[in-house]
């Protein structure tokens, strides 16, 4: 298994758990693993197809730290935060990194699902430790997200090692003159 596939499969492990606990119907498990399965496929691949998860009708919470450090909330409707993600890839900068989904734990709230979870951006090397989604059934009967609340951190915090250990074999073959 390379590892994305290993991330999908260890979220859908940790999604079952959590559904259980929720009490949701078996199709409705199945349903947001095939969602939650998208999602991350799409987001980590860079997938344009992301978008048509988001319902236009949706409310997205974004919490951002610039690079200067100083802390902006804005609020979007589906429809523009489709569109804003939609110029990001067409300017080929798409403002989608990939994710790591940590501590997911799902419940139902009537006909729709909620979700928390610990999102790590794997670009730039911080945690969300209050990601939240909420995804309802659209007139097709398909998941979409209907809310979600982020936090993106502008400041790369990746931290390079301690210690940068090269290992190199050299090995010079002479040869003598006869």
């Amino acid at each position: 298994m390379n590892g994305h596939t290993t991330k999908i499969a260890w979220l859908l492990l940790a999604c079952s758990q959590a559904i259980a606990a929720a009490e949701l119907d078996k199709p409705s498990v199945e349903n947001v693993k095939r969602f939650l399965s998208a999602y991350l496929k799409y987001t980590n691949t860079g997938n344009i197809d992301l978008l048509k998860l988001y319902s236009e009708t949706a409310t997205i919470k974004i919490t951002v730290t610039t690079l200067d450090g100083i802390t902006k909330v804005s609020d979007f409707s589906g429809q523009t935060w489709k569109r804003l993600l939609r110029e990001s890839w067409y300017s080929g900068k798409p403002a989608v990194e990939p994710i790591e989904l940590r501590n997911v734990v799902l419940k139902g709230e009537g006909q729709n699902v909620a979700m928390t979870a610990q999102r790590y951006a794997q670009t730039r090397c911080y945690w969300d430790n209050n990601y939240a989604m909420v995804i309802a059934k659209d007139g097709t009967g398909q998941y979409q997200i209907i809310k979600e609340n982020l936090y993106i951190a502008h400041k790369n915090q990746c931290q390079p090692p301690d210690k940068l250990t090269i290992n190199q074999n050299i090995k010079i073959n002479q040869n003598s003159p006869p």
